[in-house]
């Protein structure tokens, strides 16, 4: 069965290249052995695996899920694994030294997050994403998902938006930089207060990233993080995405006691940027 879901996501990935022979011969992988993936004959081994996730830009575990959430949740465009790049530009230097300088006990914080904040496109409507939060080399990366129902007047349409970036722990706030994977179109930064009890539960601070409409409005709210584990049930998890009213059983007591209190209409803890 799982053999099954990686030959199908293998052949939505390699789909996006003129031909298979090309995609393997960037991947290193002789056509013959990545044909055996392809049909589900074969799985491949743990080191190839790695191999064709950093190459194509994608987790182990989202090889694995169905279909069509993994097309929903893969960048289009195939990718390979970033790093620092020898003689690159002058700036990727003062980002490198951004990352080294982030304090070496950030990776206390990788794990899986529900994210909690009221929605920039939809007054009064709580929004609730997915983030994960991993190391990779020197670096902590990081995931955002969101996935919900917005509405434009009368018609309904499944969204969903992933984000990747990177959190740094600078001093004693956390920083998650991050830009939409799936269209460029946009970066959001949230800015955190680190958890200081022995027990990891909740973060709190600040998002700010812009509206889905079409007014693209610069948006910045409060927002709460809840920690779940290092290990979760994806597919639960992501089925319990999207926007929902304060009084849903989608939102814990926290969330409602700490983003909803004295909010009546429009949201009193969210500023919106005004053009000139």
């Amino acid at each position: 069965m799982a053999n099954a879901a990686v030959a199908e996501n293998l052949r939505l990935l390699t789909s996006y290249y003129k031909s298979v022979a090309e995609a393997c011969r960037q991947l290193g992988i002789n056509r013959q052995q990545f044909n055996k993936y392809l049909s589900g004959h074969t799985a491949p081994s743990r080191h190839t695996l790695q191999r064709i996730c950093d190459f194509f830009g994608v987790e182990d575990y989202e090889l694995l899920l169905p279909a069509d959430e993994f097309r929903e949740l893969v960048a289009l465009k195939p990718s390979r694994a970033s790093g620092p790049v020898a003689n690159g530009p002058a700036y990727m230097d003062h980002i490198d030294r951004l990352i080294h300088a982030s304090r070496g006990d950030a990776e206390r914080y990788c794990g899986y997050y529900f994210a909690y904040r009221y929605s920039f496109s939809d007054s009064g409507a709580l929004q609730k994403s997915l983030v994960r939060f991993w190391r990779e080399d020197e670096r902590i990366l990081s995931k955002r998902v969101e996935r919900f129902q917005d509405r434009d007047g009368e018609e309904v349409a499944p969204f969903l938006c992933k984000y990747l970036g990177t959190l740094l722990l600078l001093r004693d706030r956390i920083y998650v930089i991050e830009y939409d994977a799936l269209r460029r179109q946009e970066v959001s930064q949230t800015i955190l207060y680190p958890g200081y009890r022995s027990r990891l539960t909740w973060l709190s601070g600040l998002n700010m990233g812009v509206s889905t409409r079409d007014d693209r409005r610069i948006g910045c709210g409060r927002v709460l993080y809840q920690h779940l584990g290092r290990t979760i049930d994806l597919r639960r998890a992501l089925g319990q995405l999207g926007k929902f009213e304060t009084d849903s059983d989608q939102v814990p007591d926290m969330v409602r006691e700490t983003l909803c209190e004295g909010v009546s209409g429009s949201p009193s803890d969210m500023l919106f940027a005004v053009p000139l």
